[in-house]
Parts: structure tokens; C-alpha cells; sequence
């Protein structure tokens, strides 16, 4: 499987179903008395994360999402069916989008957002039975559900990141910590999707997650080379250990690193310096980077020398960092109300009224019923929308549009 980690989606609520139109002939009841049930809402479409993926490849071939649509209602008062909803299933550590903010951050198994709800059932004529209308011969038209595009981003969850440039030995030090056996080779770019490894001992009491990040390179924030790809799975490591190799130029490694995490505004990170393939190293040089590093755990991944050492530090850092947080993880969203009041405003010698309340009448509206159009008239009236056109000027006969939907004011 391919490690996808951004799809762009169009999700689309299911349409309500309408609403019925229907009378029960019974005696002694006008017409038979109104029976007609209202329809079912459509469905939803559900974002879910799961720990059964890893990738959002599942996605990065599917371009539209569309929920089922709700059931017209029937006779005897008999409601329509509901529409399916669609689950879309995401790996654990994925960021919602829409419109460019961020709708939910699902970093636990289960955590859930509907990104787009179906429309509501219309009422049927049953609803609008009243002591002075009682053979409402109209229905309520079925809503549409919300469409909007949504942006999937995953960025993989862990305790610690392993950073460094590429051959700094990560990957070895990954199965070194841990039972993960990733692709290991003296090359650059060995690495290019996240890897994960649990790392589980007996003295711990609970086992910590590490991610091999691919390589960075020098400009790796400003696009260059694999890094900035997966510096957004750097961001979600509660702790960073930059990997030098320290057969190598290790200090200017480490300003390398530092650089590219400080560009992409991650200097803050927690972080340990960890030289690594000590084992190529003779006293004199292992002394002199003492020296250079004097906190700096000194390992060879290859040999197995001080990585026990290290794990334990590792997991000592977490519980310090997890005490000063309080174990407080939590999980950000934006949530964007929708504005369900009225506004009017004169355009073009005519009139627009916008707002959810209005827009939802013009939608809910049987414009073929001339009984629909006279409720309409009525619900204008009712709710106030028709008091505010008279405030902003309009006359009878003024041109007036709500939607999709222009008619002359009476």
C-alpha cells in the first residue's frame, strides 16, 4: 500500500426526502382528513479514525463523496426512511480542512466529524393541519445536505521523532529500539515514508511509540529534497532526537537540523542530540565530541552499543514532559456557527434577502402548489423577513431575491 498522506475530497449530505401529500377518506373527517408523513432526512458524510490505516491512499484516487438521500414520506402518517450515511474511515492522526481551517484533529481511535450533513425531510400536509386550514392540500420539499471540499492531512502520530540527514542512521537505530525492521541501506533517501516502532520493556510501565522521519537536507523548509514532505509528521512528535552521525560532520549536522526546524517553526520542540556510529570512531575523536556534546548520548545503532542507555533516557524525558502537561493532550477544532439571521440589502433596483431562515423557505417551497406558495407568503410574513424588506424600502411589486428564487413582492 501507498503512503498517501494529503487527498482532497468534494462530500456531499444526502438530499431530505419530500414530504407527502395524502388524505385518509375516513367519515366524518373533511376530505378524508390529511395523513400525508413527512420525509426522511438524508444522510451524512462521517470522517472516522481508525487504527486499521496508515495511509490515505484509500482517497487519493476518490474525488467525490455523496451520502443517500432521505425517503419521500407516504400515506398514514408514515415517515420516510433516513439516508445512509457515509463513514470514511482515516488513519489515527489525521487533520480535517475545510476552507482553510481546521474542522478536527482525530487523534484518538474513534474520534469522529461529520463534514457534511444531509438536508431534512420535508413535512408532509399532515403538519400543517390547523383548526381554520384543515385540508392543507401542500408539502415541504426535502432539503439539500451541505457539499463543500474537504482536505484530509495525515500527520503520523508518535512520543518520539527521530530527525536527522539522510544515512544518520535512523532506520538502524529504529530497529535497534524496537521490533519494527525497516528498509535499511548505506544510501541516501533509504527512508521515505514515516515508519513507526513500539519500543516495550519490561521496567516500563507503558510501551512509547517512535517514528523514522525521512531525511532532511539543507532548504529542506523551503521544498527541497524529501523533508519538507514530512516535516508535518516532525510536528506531532512530542519529542525530537536529532540523530548526528558522528563519523561525520556532526556539528554542522546538528546546524543543519536546527535551521530547517527553526524555518518551519518547530525550534521549540523538546529535543536530545543523540551521536550515533560511535563504533567508527576511535578514543581520542569519542573524547573529543564528549567534549563538543557534553549531554549527548554517544550509541551505534549497527552495534547495539548504549542503545538500552537510551532507551531508558527516552522514556525518563517523556514521563518529565507528560507530569509538566499534566497529561493533557488535547484535541483542537475550529467550529464555524452558521449565521441564521436575515439580511437585505438593495441590488440592481431590486431586492436580496440572505440568511439560513429565508434560504431554507425558498428551498422547502412546492413552487408548482399555488396553496405552497401561499404558506410561503404566509412563513414571510411570520417570521419576520417581510417587516425587514418594508424597513430597507421595498413596495409591492419590487423584485425581490431569496436564493435561487426571484418573485415580485405583494
Amino acid at each position: 500500500m501507498q503512503f498517501i498522506d494529503e487527498a482532497r475530497l468534494l462530500v456531499q449530505g444526502g438530499r431530505g426526502g419530500d414530504g407527502c401529500v395524502s388524505f385518509n377518506r375516513e367519515k366524518y373527517r373533511p376530505r378524508g382528513g390529511p395523513d400525508g408523513g413527512r420525509g426522511g432526512d438524508g444522510g451524512s458524510v462521517i470522517v472516522v479514525a481508525t487504527e486499521d490505516l496508515s495511509t490515505l491512499e484509500p482517497y487519493a484516487y476518490r474525488h467525490e463523496v455523496k451520502a443517500g438521500r432521505g425517503r419521500h414520506g407516504q400515506g398514514s402518517n408514515r415517515a420516510g426512511e433516513r439516508g445512509e450515511d457515509v463513514i470514511l474511515e482515516v488513519p489515527v492522526g489525521t487533520l480535517v480542512y475545510s476552507d482553510g481551517e481546521l474542522v478536527a484533529d482525530l487523534e484518538k481511535p474513534g474520534d469522529r466529524v461529520t463534514v457534511a450533513r444531509g438536508g431534512a425531510g420535508g413535512r408532509g400536509n399532515e403538519s400543517f393541519a390547523t383548526s381554520t386550514r384543515q385540508a392543507p392540500a401542500f408539502a415541504e420539499k426535502g432539503l439539500p445536505g451541505e457539499r463543500r471540499e474537504i482536505r484530509l492531512e495525515l500527520r503520523v502520530l508518535s512520543d518520539v521523532g527521530l530527525v536527522g540527514l539522510p544515512n544518520a542512521g535512523k532506520s538502524s537505530l529504529l530497529a535497534a529500539l524496537s521490533a519494527a525492521r525497516p528498509k535499511v541501506g548505506d544510501y541516501p533517501f533509504t527512508t521515505l515514508t514515516p515508519r513507526l516502532g513500539v519500543v516495550d520493556r519490561r521496567a516500563y510501565r507503558e510501551p512509547f511509540v517512535v517514528a523514522d522521519i525521512p531525511g532532511l537536507i539543507e532548504g529542506a523548509s523551503e521544498g527541497r529534497g524529501l523533508g519538507n514532505r514530512f516535516l508535518r509528521h516532525v510536528a506531532r512528535s512530542r519529542l525530537l532526537v536529532l540523530l548526528l552521525d558522528a563519523s561525520g560532520d556532526p556539528e554542522g549536522a546538528e546546524a543543519v537540523l536546527r535551521a530547517e526546524l527553526g524555518a518551519a517553526g518547530l525550534a521549540g520542540k523538546p529535543a536530545i542530540v543523540v551521536l550515533n556510529k560511535v563504533d567508527l570512531l576511535d578514543e581520542e575523536l569519542r573524547e573529543y565530541l564528549g567534549q563538543v556534546f557534553p549531554d549527548s548520548p554517544q550509541i551505534s545503532a549497527a552495534t547495539g552499543e548504549g542503545v538500552e542507555e537510551l532507551a531508558d533516557l527516552l522514556k525518563e524525558r517523556l514521563e518529565e514532559l507528560e507530569s509538566v502537561s499534566g497529561g493533557d493532550r488535547k484535541t483542537h477544532r475550529t467550529f464555524r456557527p452558521t449565521w441564521k439571521g436575515v439580511r437585505v440589502e438593495a441590488v440592481n433596483g431590486g431586492y436580496r434577502v440572505s440568511g439560513e431562515l429565508a434560504e431554507r423557505l425558498v428551498l422547502k417551497t412546492d413552487w408548482e402548489n399555488p396553496e405552497a406558495v401561499e404558506h410561503f407568503q404566509r412563513e414571510l410574513r411570520n417570521r419576520g423577513i417581510l417587516a425587514a424588506l418594508r424597513r430597507a424600502g421595498a413596495q409591492p411589486g419590487d423584485e425581490v431575491q431569496i436564493g435561487d428564487r426571484v418573485f415580485d413582492l405583494r
